[in-house]
């Protein structure tokens, strides 16, 4: 008799492969359109899985996140620039710390602090990220869509000055 583990004890959390590429990119593309819901045309999926291919790899670390086989969220994180390149929770799994777990995991990888780019326009993710102790800071266009966005920074003595 073969026994199999509940689906709740499957990874919550793994190193991305090529496997994952689609089911990012889908993850990628309905978030993107939550947070962005005035654009009139969104790039096709296939424009997202090739950002996927083109964008995920090293330097940076792509960690998936699902919950049993469905992927729920994702992060890119370049470790040796302690910089969040995305974060992204599909918009069915919102609101229900699927977020929230992926900064607890930046915050263990980079433990001394970290930052990221918001678009300066998606209130909903500058909440989310103020709500977790980063610190919103200068001001630019992002260099390659032109969109304004905001730096922001965690900083372990920030976070518990916030306490």
């Amino acid at each position: 008799m073969t026994v199999r583990a509940p689906v709740s004890l499957l990874p919550l959390l793994w190193p991305a492969t090529d496997a994952d590429c689609t089911p990012l990119a889908r993850v990628w593309r309905r978030a993107w359109c939550s947070a962005n819901p005035s654009v009139a045309s969104v790039a096709p999926p296939d424009h997202w899985e090739a950002r996927v291919r083109a964008e995920f790899g090293p330097p940076c670390v792509t960690l998936v996140r699902a919950e049993g086989p469905e992927v729920t969220a994702f992060l890119v994180l370049d470790p040796a620039q302690a910089h969040v390149h995305q974060l992204f929770v599909d918009p069915d799994w919102q609101g229900q710390g699927v977020g929230a777990e992926l900064v607890q995991q930046v915050h263990r990888l980079c433990p001394v602090g970290w930052t990221l780019h918001v678009a300066t326009a998606n209130s909903g993710a500058r909440r989310f990220y103020a709500r977790h102790g980063l610190v919103e800071g200068l001001v630019d266009t992002h260099p390659v869509t032109g969109r304004e966005r905001v730096s922001c920074r965690w900083l372990p003595t920030l976070a518990v000055a916030a306490d």
